[in-house]
């Protein structure tokens, strides 16, 4: 009767662990305990993962021998694609190769060469604390293999002036966001389509090259001309124009449905006057639900004229938009922002033997921003050059966000502005007690209800053309400096060379180090934002907190705590062992 007992037992708990098992494959779970969610995918992943149609292969050559700070990059990434591995049920897989530690030197040079070319970060790695090392690089990168197609992939985030722990804690925030921009290339279908408007004197297009190479990674960009005096841009609409007995209407109605194709228009820098039909246009294709951006600049002044003549006075640009942009929420200020939180310009000195140094030009106010939003939360520093304030209206219809203001040393010159080039000096003297002017919004998002700006304008509202009085909810930004996304162009005879938006050439090369500043990822946010990748956004902005050891407090205490972790567990495994001994003595004794 016991041995039955027994092997029912057994059979029942042999039943059980195989039940578990088959339960377990079927119904999987994880807790994820930490502060920050660091192991818990975030909704916009989770849908980038579901909509792979192959098995997305990763290969991260982050491996083998290097400095520990680089163990925790590593420990990251692999937790992370464990997850999506898990999450994927096989649509996600990934593996560590070093491919470095087994090679020679030419295979090593020829691997470096290979990985350069494909567009892998490769770096040398900061050596502290006496570390030792079998290699002189790094690869904090990786490959992404998805159906016989690879996409480059790279995780360590450099940051000029930081150090290599607080790179790698920046890195580690990161991941998430970059893997999922690598997974929207490989789902992307049906990119949305967006739009640089031409024809007002807006930047040249190598002047943008850079952000519109990285918007078109995941949207559809064209370029459209809405100066309706120049026939080119009525040349997609020659066919539907022609037969019309009424041109105007005619112009009205094509430019409209042409323009309703694009989800999102983006007006950089003009600098010649719109026409009112071109206004309505505009107007009519926002209360349609269209997005813009605008990048208006109410002031004229370029840093070429200052150089080439020493000093500058400003003027007006009338554009013809203010009443527009009033409508809309905002005003763009005939004024100029000088902060002392600025970058620099390079200026000869003569006590310098007339060597070029870079010097505080308040003109290029730095932008930190310190806002919760989406679209800036923990941005670093964004540049900008001859930046006008913002105002915003009491229209309580619609919502406005500030995403850029100055700092808490600024102030605005009100036009005209005399831009000499010994305001350098105001720079260098840092005098406080000089700019009281803080917080100068620069940037700023609209949301809500909008109504058009020609509801009671004479001729645009008749019944032969189609109106749109109003728009219940929409968005738009605007931001008072057009060169928040021109990037520099190195010019070579008829050739020329376009750098990644945010650098800065001159600098960089005075410095010795690259300077580059965080507008190509404020901007990429902007368009996100608008086109309703706002969880992307917020997996950009995720914070992780890397509770490090005190390195000072560890080198103090080193032996105190080698002691203790060698000697306690013995104490205590011989503390048991004499406790358990004297309870089974006196057990024993009784008996």
């Amino acid at each position: 009767m016991v041995k039955r007992k027994q092997r029912f037992s057994i059979l029942l708990l042999f039943s059980l662990v195989i039940i578990a098992n088959l339960l377990g494959r079927s119904f999987f779970t994880r807790i994820d305990l930490t502060q920050e969610k660091r192991f818990t995918l975030s909704n916009t992943t989770k849908e980038l993962i579901d909509s792979l149609q192959d098995v997305a292969y990763f290969t991260i050559y982050l491996d083998g021998d290097f400095p520990k700070q680089y163990q925790h990059l590593k420990n990251a990434i692999s937790d992370l694609l464990y997850t999506m591995r898990l999450e994927s049920r096989g649509k996600v897989d990934f593996q560590f190769q070093d491919v470095l530690s087994t090679a020679n030197a030419k295979e090593k040079e020829d691997i470096l060469k290979q990985f350069s070319e494909k567009g892998l970060l490769i770096v040398r790695p900061e050596i502290d604390d006496n570390q030792s090392i079998s290699n002189n690089f790094i690869i904090p990168s990786g490959l992404i293999f998805y159906q016989n197609t690879e996409y480059p992939i790279n995780f360590l985030k450099r940051k000029f002036g930081a150090s290599i722990q607080e790179e790698i804690n920046i890195s580690i925030e990161q991941i998430e966001y970059e893997i999922d921009n690598i997974l929207r290339l490989l789902v992307a279908q049906n990119a949305p389509k967006i739009a640089f408007l031409e024809g007002h004197g807006e930047l040249k297009p190598e002047e943008i090259i850079d952000i519109k190479s990285e918007l078109s990674k995941f949207y559809s960009v064209s370029r459209v001309n809405l100066n309706l005096n120049d026939t080119q841009a009525l040349k997609p609409l020659v066919k539907q124009i022609g037969d019309s007995k009424n041109a105007e209407l005619a112009i009205i109605e094509e430019m409209l449905k042409y323009m309703s194709q694009f989800e999102g228009l983006i007006i950089a820098k003009p600098r010649k006057r719109f026409l009112e039909l071109e206004k309505f246009l505009l107007d009519q294709y926002i209360m349609q639900g269209g997005k813009v951006i605008f990048l208006v600049e109410s002031l004229i002044a370029e840093m070429d004229s200052v150089q080439k003549y020493s000093q500058i006075t400003t003027a007006d640009y009338d554009l013809n938009l203010d009443d527009l942009l009033f409508r809309f929420g905002v005003r763009i200020n005939p004024n100029l922002i000088q902060d002392l939180n600025c970058h620099g310009i390079p200026v000869v000195m003569k006590r310098a033997g007339n060597r070029p140094q870079i010097l505080p030009w308040v003109f290029y106010p730095l932008f930190n921003p310190s806002s919760n939003h989406p679209i800036v939360k923990n941005l670093p520093a964004i540049w900008g050059r001859f930046v006008s304030s913002i105002d915003t209206t009491s229209n309580k219809n619609i919502k406005k966000t500030p995403l850029l203001q100055s700092s808490q040393n600024s102030r605005v010159a009100f036009n005209p502005v005399n831009i000499n080039m010994n305001l350098v000096q105001l720079g260098m003297d840092r005098n406080t007690e000089l700019f009281r002017q803080s917080n100068q919004i620069s940037a700023v998002l609209l949301e809500g209800e909008f109504k058009s700006a020609f509801t009671y304008r004479q001729g645009f509202q008749n019944s032969s053309i189609p109106f749109v009085p109003s728009i219940k909810s929409n968005q738009m930004i605007v931001l008072s400096d057009g060169d928040f996304i021109r990037n520099q162009v190195v010019y070579s005879g008829q050739a020329y060379q376009a750098l990644p938006l945010g650098f800065d050439r001159y600098a960089s090369k005075q410095m010795g180090v690259p300077i580059k500043f965080e507008n190509k990822r404020f901007f990429l946010n902007c368009v996100d934002f608008l086109m309703g990748y706002q969880d992307i956004i917020n997996v950009r902005s995720k914070k992780v907190a890397l509770r490090l050891l005190n390195k000072t407090k560890v080198k103090k205490e080193k032996s105190k705590w080698i002691v203790i972790n060698m000697l306690l567990p013995v104490l205590l495994v011989v503390l048991i062992g004499i406790i358990n001994s004297i309870i089974r003595k006196r057990k024993y004794q009784s008996v």
